[in-house]
């Protein structure tokens, strides 16, 4: 057997899951995002530590779940998902909790109680002074997420470019001209209020990723499992993120192909 097949199948053995934390702001679209991921119309079940169900999901839908407490979906229960409160930009104790929750994860020496990555949630709709303050407060010297790959996420990608339709319409731009060029200067837009800031700051996140709409069935989500499973500077570990994937059985067949 091949060695790296071999400690694969042992890592399985260790931990049969993959815990990510995801960190964002209220309305980001984190559930809608994590539903995608997992293939779910139904919300997740909330778990204690201790593996109790302690909450109800209209408590995650509202922004009141516990960073603790494990989000795990019934069509995907290989996934472990931790979630900050959605936090404002300026909440101190939240910020704090946050950095004290990655902290304690990296300390533990055993794998299936560790963070595998952090995924942060940014909206497309939010400022990018806001998105930037609360990114590079989360991800500040303090917190040692060189031990997790941090991949940012721009939700509602679609948004965006409404936007940039709405710009070159009061620009003077034609609507033909400007349905042609919308998708550029959202892009454009993109780059400048989001990416290139948060990119230029000391501790930027692996790599970044923009989504559409989620809700919309024609959506996916490809691009961020392969951004994630790029991301990760263990191979084993990768062979354990691709191997609970059951939305994205392409991405697992490339990867073995390429490996």
């Amino acid at each position: 057997m091949p060695p790296n097949i071999d400690k694969a199948i042992n890592l399985r053995r260790q931990c049969s899951h993959f815990r990510i934390l995801v960190i964002g702001r209220a309305n980001a679209g984190k559930t809608t995002l994590l539903k995608k991921v997992c293939n779910s119309i139904e919300d997740p079940v909330i778990f204690s530590p201790s593996g109790d169900v302690v909450i109800s999901p209209l408590c995650f839908l509202r922004g009141l779940h516990d960073i603790e407490n494990q989000l795990i979906f019934q069509s995907n229960p290989q996934f472990i998902f931790h979630d900050t409160r959605g936090f404002e930009s300026g909440s101190v104790a939240e910020t704090e909790k946050v950095k004290a929750f990655i902290a304690k994860r990296a300390r533990s020496t055993e794998l299936s109680y560790q963070l595998h990555a952090i995924w942060q949630v940014s909206s497309c709709s939010e400022s990018g002074d806001d998105t930037t303050k609360w990114t590079t407060g989360t991800a500040s010297p303090q917190i040692p997420t060189g031990h997790f790959p941090v991949i940012a996420i721009f939700t509602m990608f679609d948004g965006l470019i409404t936007e940039a339709f709405t710009q070159l319409k009061e620009s003077g731009v034609g609507r033909k001209e400007a349905k042609d060029r919308q998708n550029e200067q959202a892009q454009e837009m993109l780059t400048t209020k989001f990416v290139k800031p948060l990119m230029s700051t000391g501790y930027p996140p692996a790599d970044h990723v923009r989504l559409d709409d989620m809700r919309l069935a024609a959506n996916n989500c490809n691009e961020l499992i392969k951004k994630t499973a790029n991301a990760l500077n263990d191979d084993t570990l990768k062979l354990l993120f691709v191997s609970v994937q059951q939305n994205n059985i392409n991405i697992c067949v490339n990867f073995a192909v390429e490996k």
